[in-house]
Parts: C-alpha cells; sequence; structure tokens
C-alpha cells in the first residue's frame, strides 16, 4: 500500500433493530380498553369504574401529557385474570 493510500472501510452492517429501534407494543385509549376488556371477558363495569381503576393502579397504564395509554400486554393480563375468576 502507498503512503497516501486509505483502506476502504465498509460500514458496519446495521441489522432490523438497529434501523427501526426497540419493538413498538401497541397501546390503548382508556375507552378501547375498556370496550375490548367488557367485550372479551362478557362482564358490564361503567367507563367510570374503569378509569378509577387506572387512577387507583388496579389496571396499569402509561401516562403521556394529559392522556392516560394502557400497554396491550397489560390488559390481557387483566383480561386473563378475569376470565379465571381472580378478583383485583
Amino acid at each position: 500500500m502507498l503512503p497516501n493510500e486509505q483502506s476502504i472501510v465498509s460500514p458496519p452492517r446495521l441489522d432490523q433493530e438497529s434501523l427501526l429501534g426497540p419493538p413498538v407494543r401497541p397501546m390503548l385509549t382508556p375507552e378501547h380498553a375498556w370496550r375490548l376488556l367488557c367485550r372479551r371477558t362478557g362482564g358490564v363495569i361503567s367507563l367510570t369504574t374503569f378509569y378509577r381503576w387506572i387512577n387507583s393502579g388496579r389496571v396499569g397504564a402509561v401516562r403521556l401529557g394529559f392522556r392516560f395509554m394502557i400497554p396491550l400486554p397489560m390488559l390481557e393480563d387483566l383480561i386473563k385474570k378475569c376470565c379465571e375468576g381472580e378478583r383485583f
């Protein structure tokens, strides 16, 4: 190799996760989560009660600004507990 020549280095390979970032988990608004909970469990609870459960921590939620969002995996765990007859 001559002194003025530079070796050509190829850029590092990027895998799918590094390009897109970490996987995104679906988030639901409280109204959508409440509808899904009622439909999948066959139970009838009011939307007000569902919001009380969010505020008390019975339903896992994430606050984004002024809104609450409920991660789908947390809601599925709640539905599973309800279907098994567990009280929460």
